[in-house]
């Protein structure tokens, strides 16, 4: 029997419901956006259970009361026969690889409902471990909505409609002897970083558009800071957030940069690789411009990776990073016939 606590809940979840549903286009008017807001979801970590992975619990949520709301399951992922978890929308990864974290999933709050004359199970939420313990200081990312603007399929009066869902992407970094959650709300660095990994997957249908993205996020930055500025800031932003391990990444990278009003590229990508020297020692960055060099293949490009080569060789760096530097300049010296 329902009691009038539930009744008030079941209804203010579907007055909220509502609101979304209808006032979506609010999200667009700049002086009523404050107003609008999407669903959501709470992220925590979880202790970890013996030599299982990281842990966290998700639960989705209404954005202004916070009432918990069943999500279509399929959209988060399935478990096949063989209790192996195929995720969907949903990716837990590497942050830099963007490699997905294999693992075991249980469900919460699921039921399974009668849409037209066909079942669906929905959720209010899911736990999720990691199968491997993770490294030290590794920095994870998770994603639960799809496509590049972020929906999530929910049930709302025995339907399944299609909401606006936000942050599109969650950091979970590393901090003291636990993990801290860092809500991706920024629109612009999550646009970035979708079209980032977009071209890292090597989907060549969604190539395109991503790059035309990219060339507008460095061309807005352009307008305020100047071009050479703006690619500073663009690989600063590429550094920090983007899929390092998907080596269609780069090439992508390079259609892009070739698209900017900039003469000399290779000087500014030098001076980033000094800038991840010394004091800041970011190896991330370095391997970035390495990387991003020997796309262009140019003969700059060739000049600059023997410089960097010549730079690097009496200074404390690991072999296999020296390594990368010349099978880079020899890469592109073979195909200018330099070498």
């Amino acid at each position: 029997m329902m009691t009038v606590s539930d009744w008030i809940r079941k209804h203010a979840l579907s007055l909220e419901l509502w609101i979304i549903h209808r006032t979506s286009f609010l999200g667009n008017i700049p002086l009523l956006r404050f107003f609008y807001r999407h669903i959501t979801a709470d992220i925590r970590v979880l202790d970890s259970e013996g030599n299982a992975g990281l842990g966290f619990s998700v639960n989705f949520k209404t954005p202004y009361l916070h009432l918990p709301i069943h999500v279509q399951k399929s959209q988060v992922g399935a478990v096949d026969a063989d209790h192996q978890f195929l995720p969907a929308a949903f990716r837990f990864f590497d942050w830099h690889s963007w490699a997905h974290i294999e693992g075991r999933v249980e469900w919460l709050g699921e039921r399974r409902i009668d849409i037209n004359g066909e079942g669906v199970s929905v959720i209010t939420g899911f736990n999720y471990w990691g199968l491997e313990p993770p490294a030290p200081q590794e920095t994870f990312g998770l994603r639960l909505a799809e496509g590049v603007e972020g929906t999530a399929k929910v049930l709302w009066d025995q339907h399944i409609v299609r909401v606006k869902f936000a942050p599109l992407y969650w950091m979970i970094e590393p901090k003291n002897s636990s993990y801290n959650v860092v809500a991706i709300r920024d629109t612009e660095l999550a646009m970035l970083i979708v079209s980032l990994s977009e071209i890292g997957s090597g989907n060549r249908q969604v190539y395109s558009k991503a790059v035309e993205r990219l060339e507008e996020w460095v061309t807005i930055k352009s307008q305020r800071k100047g071009t050479e500025q703006a690619l500073l800031h663009f690989l600063i932003s590429i550094r920090d957030w983007g899929p390092l391990g998907m080596e269609p990444l780069y090439p992508g990278l390079k259609d892009v940069m070739e698209r900017l009003p900039l003469q000399d590229k290779e000087r500014v990508l030098f001076e980033f690789y000094a800038d991840n020297w010394g004091v800041r020692n970011n190896r991330n960055g370095r391997l970035l411009t390495v990387k991003i060099l020997q796309a262009l293949s140019t003969e700059k490009a060739f000049f600059t990776l023997t410089a960097i080569s010549k730079y690097v060789k009496n200074q404390a760096v690991l072999p296999e990073e020296l390594a990368v530097i010349q099978t880079a300049a020899d890469t592109i010296g073979k195909k200018l016939g330099k070498i």
